[in-house]
């Protein structure tokens, strides 16, 4: 092993990021929803008078500058889920807004606000897509996250199941070339092993409670039930789209050339989507299911990526409504895979 110590400064990932990660992004994606739903439902109230109007995208700013702070002041891991519950809560009602941000006439209204947002969200969706894949561990990553880990040691909140945790990590801190890190993991877990009768038993959280639940009301459901239910949303999404494919037919043959171009673009890209799912419906009634939920999953996020944006863009509420009922759908096919399929 070798002593001599080299300063670097590469990043490493925090522990639990892709959680947290995934806190902001429903709370910002939910908070655009809602926002927007209780602004049309009341009528669009104002906060001020004639001369001020306190706009929401203040109290978003309000709250990212709480979010900001509180990992700045505070090292309590509290502190992180907080910040990342109110920085998304104040992304969302600061970009709710961004229509006026874009536009010389302040215009809330602005037909491509709505696509901005969404596109937002899908940026936002990637990046919790990268942070949620694997890793390469190496022993300077791991032991910032052991350190990370132990705050719940600190705090009387380590449970078995977090112990066991941090020691695959020290496993890993144990292979570093530096033999204080290698001695300073010994350490820990030494400590751990004499802490272990004090560990209280590990419980699931909140939301693995959900998902557990969830996963016990499926194994009542059946997977024959749940398989006629697949089949019913498929037949459902393919005659929902012939149909709004003749609409847009129909409601063509007046239309300026400008406009009827475009018309033609969510034709085209409606008639894929349909084709894709045609296929999903077809093979699933087959009985290959694996491939069936294949095209199925491929055909709505094709939908959700390139179809909805355009649809924000003509109407934002239709639009969150479609969007939302095939985000539901995907989720009935993902449990499916989950319960029936996966080894």
């Amino acid at each position: 092993m070798k002593d001599t110590h080299q300063k670097t400064r590469s990043a490493v990932r925090r522990d639990h990021a892709e959680d947290y990660i995934l806190t902001s992004l429903v709370a910002f994606a939910a908070t655009v929803v809602l926002t927007r739903a209780f602004l049309q439902l009341t009528g669009f109230p104002q906060i001020g008078n004639r001369v001020l109007h306190i706009a929401h995208a203040l109290w978003g700013g309000l709250l990212l500058s709480v979010a900001v702070y509180l990992p700045l002041a505070y090292a309590n891991r509290w502190a992180i889920k907080s910040s990342a519950l109110l920085g998304g809560i104040g992304i969302g009602l600061f970009i709710d807004e961004v229509g006026k941000f874009i536009t010389q006439a302040n215009d809330y209204f602005f037909p491509a606000a709505l696509p901005l947002i969404y596109g937002i969200i899908l940026l936002n969706v990637l990046v919790y897509i990268h942070f949620r894949r694997p890793h390469n561990e190496n022993p300077r990553d791991t032991m910032y996250r052991v350190f990370e880990g132990l705050q719940d040691a600190l705090d009387g909140d380590l449970d078995t199941a977090e112990a066991a945790r941090i020691e695959a990590q020290l496993a890993i801190a144990r292979q570093s070339d530096h033999t204080e890190i290698a001695r300073l993991a010994d350490a820990i877990s030494y400590y751990l092993h004499k802490e272990r009768r004090h560990l209280a038993t590990a419980e699931p959280d909140f939301w693995k409670r959900i998902v557990r639940h969830v996963d016990a009301f499926g194994q009542l459901v059946g997977r024959r039930l749940h398989r006629a239910i697949v089949s019913a949303l498929l037949v459902v999404w393919v005659v929902f789209i012939a149909g709004y494919i003749t609409v847009l037919i129909q409601g063509s043959a007046d239309l300026a050339p400008q406009v009827l171009e475009w018309r033609l673009v969510l034709i085209a890209v409606q008639v894929a989507i349909g084709g894709v799912i045609l296929v999903a419906l077809a093979t699933w009634l087959t009985n290959k299911e694996e491939r069936g939920l294949q095209f199925a999953v491929g055909g709505f996020l094709i939908s959700l990526v390139a179809l909805q944006s355009v649809q924000f863009y003509l109407s934002q509420f239709s639009a969150i409504t479609a969007t939302l009922l095939q985000l539901v759908t995907l989720q009935v096919l993902f449990a499916y895979h989950r319960w029936y399929l996966r080894d």
